[in-house]
């Protein structure tokens, strides 16, 4: 890659750093490979970063706002029926490039409280969005609070279990979704 000519900002390493890991793994991202990937010294690397900890932090947050811009684009879409906005979540979450990312900062959080912190919130977030949309379908709180859990739950274990598992298709996360949803008695849209 030819040398920027301006100067980079610390967004432009979290991104690249993001962008490293899709396409490489956690075992891909060093500083000496992110500064070649710029085409800069690892002096500009720490000119923003303290250390590769203080850069994961960076991805963390970066990913809680991508993530966040993410459901707020479903939560605004409410054309679109509950159930169907379930399953659009869903397959957004489940995507390989959504995973890569989570996976890897998920483990990261294993080791960094920050981190960790960020991940809580991001849980949070996607728990109100299914909570939020549940509540649509005019399931009680409690129940709704139930399921929206087991949703979430769910996914964290995918998110660390995928690998191991066959992921649905869109299709399947529907017909998933739907059985749930009308085993807690819900009539849904057609």
């Amino acid at each position: 890659m030819a040398r920027k000519t301006t100067r980079l900002t610390s967004t432009d390493w979290v991104d690249a750093a993001l962008a490293l890991i899709t396409t490489e793994g956690v075992s891909g991202l060093k500083i000496s490979r992110l500064c070649t990937e710029l085409g800069v010294t690892k002096g500009s690397f720490y000119w923003h970063f303290a250390d590769l900890d203080a850069l994961w932090e960076a991805m963390a947050e970066r990913w809680r706002e991508i993530t966040s811009g993410r459901l707020a684009e479903l939560r605004v879409l409410t054309e679109i029926p509950a159930d169907r906005r379930l399953v659009d979540l869903s397959t957004m979450l489940i995507s390989e490039s959504h995973l890569t990312v989570e996976t890897a900062i998920r483990d990261w959080a294993r080791t960094n409280e920050q981190v960790a912190e960020t991940v809580k919130a991001i849980d949070g977030e996607v728990f109100n969005v299914v909570y939020a949309t549940l509540c649509e379908l005019d399931m009680s709180e409690s129940q709704s609070r139930l399921v929206a859990g087991l949703l979430v739950y769910a996914g964290i274990g995918y998110i660390h279990g995928h690998e191991n598992l066959p992921s649905p298709t869109p299709e399947e996360l529907q017909t998933a979704i739907t059985g749930l949803l009308m085993a807690t008695g819900q009539h849904l849209p057609s």
